[in-house]
């Protein structure tokens, strides 16, 4: 019983630090944005395309990454991956073109996709099933602890050691993780689930994607996810540098801030949601408090650097209440089909980025007007990251108005 405990503890914390690993490299190149516009000569909108290259792969993949996890089992697809995601962060950290960063981004995004699954599959393989909703919650904890990491300290590292070697520290964190899912993760036999997944696997994504209100869910969830995807990623931390006139150590606070405001979010969403019975009223006024916060963090004249930072906490508290499009989805179809509908929606939800985080950047641009300085570098003002956020403020708006399309009704879960 002590060495299954064991087994147990050890696996989830692998999983956990692969989802911690594969987060810390999603987010590392929004902090150092301007590190990468002035060594590749890039514009925004160049930037904003080589970055969401990630998420391509990474959409796609949301609903094969169950039946290749069946088939191939957690530990075989965690030591892949990592090797995987490693070897893109040092593609990224060694690249000198442009298209180089593409491919690191595409890696990354590739070996990243199944990270939340495998976490998710451990919970249920070897703990009892009360303890899965903490144990998803403690995983978004740990991807929010990514995302911190991802930030101030990749700040501190790339100005000690050139943005370069700080890749290749993470690189080799990601061996590590590779490592420790070898030695810790026990091979499982995947035939029984095999069997099971190819036959439903069809079925399974009928069943979710015949559903109107799935996709009025999926469509909040990846609204609310710009937060992280557009905001703390990429966009956010060059914006403050531009408002307040501060160093990029200190702007990478918002990504930190935001993160963390996410984490308390989702815990608390889900707390309030089942305390008071009811998701829809949950996500109506969260989606609500998203858009005020940010409007006034990002539009405000009068507000000072430590009230935005509140604002830019409470916007990602707000935004938290995404997860809860993962229980809605979860309570549409059968039993049988749980693992199918959260991959739809972790697409639906991601799929935000591929649009936006280009978007932004081909917004900056056209607001720039050709502007540069006397070097020839690109000019980017307060004034022209408002107008490409406005766009973002407006599909907030968009995705709390479909809020009111939702319902808390619940299946029956049958297998």
């Amino acid at each position: 019983m002590f060495n299954f405990r064991l087994n147990a503890m050890m696996s989830m914390f692998t999983c956990w630090m692969f989802y911690l690993y594969v987060y810390i490299t999603r987010v590392e190149p929004g902090v150092l944005a301007d590190d990468l516009m002035n060594e590749f000569s890039m514009t925004a909108s160049v930037l904003g395309t080589a970055m969401s290259m990630l998420y391509i792969p990474y959409v796609t993949m949301q609903i094969p990454c169950g039946v290749i996890t069946d088939k191939l089992g957690v530990k075989t697809v965690v030591v892949i991956s990592s090797f995987l995601c490693a070897i893109g962060t040092f593609i990224f950290g060694a690249a000198t073109t442009v298209f180089q960063l593409e491919v690191a981004r595409f890696l990354i995004g590739l070996s990243s996709a199944a990270a939340f699954l495998c976490c998710g599959k451990v919970a249920l393989e070897y703990f009892e099933e009360r303890k899965y909703a903490m144990l998803t919650g403690i995983t978004m904890g740990i991807g929010c602890l990514g995302g911190i990491s991802g930030t101030a300290p990749t700040v501190f590292l790339a100005n000690k050691l050139g943005w370069r070697n700080e890749m290749y520290v993470t690189g080799a964190f990601g061996i590590l993780t590779a490592i420790m899912a070898i030695i810790f993760l026990k091979k499982k036999d995947t035939k029984a689930a095999t069997k099971s997944t190819d036959s439903h696997f069809l079925a399974g994504l009928f069943a979710i994607a015949s559903k109107p209100k799935a996709w009025i869910l999926g469509f909040y969830g990846a609204i609310s996810y710009l937060t992280l995807s557009v905001i703390a990623e990429l966009w956010g931390v060059p914006f403050m540098e531009q408002r307040y006139g501060i160093s990029t150590a200190q702007a990478s606070l918002t990504s930190l801030i935001i993160f963390i405001g996410y984490g308390v979010g989702s815990f608390l969403s889900a707390l309030i949601a089942e305390k008071i019975n009811s998701y829809k009223r949950v996500i109506i006024i969260f989606s609500m408090g998203l858009i005020i916060s940010f409007w006034y963090a990002i539009y405000s004249d009068t507000i000072g650097f430590a009230w935005n930072m509140f604002a830019l906490f409470m916007g990602g508290f707000f935004a938290g209440a995404g997860i809860l499009c993962f229980t809605l989805a979860y309570n549409m179809v059968p039993e049988n089909f749980d693992g199918t509908s959260s991959g739809f929606m972790n697409a639906l939800i991601m799929s935000s980025a591929i649009l936006f985080q280009p978007l932004l950047g081909e917004l900056l641009d056209f607001f720039r007007n050709g502007m540069v300085t006397d070097g020839g570098e690109p000019i980017y003002t307060i004034g022209m990251y408002r107008s490409a956020f406005l766009f973002v403020i407006l599909a907030m708006v968009l995705s709390g108005i479909s809020t009111f399309f939702i319902d808390d009704k619940r299946c029956s879960k049958t297998s």
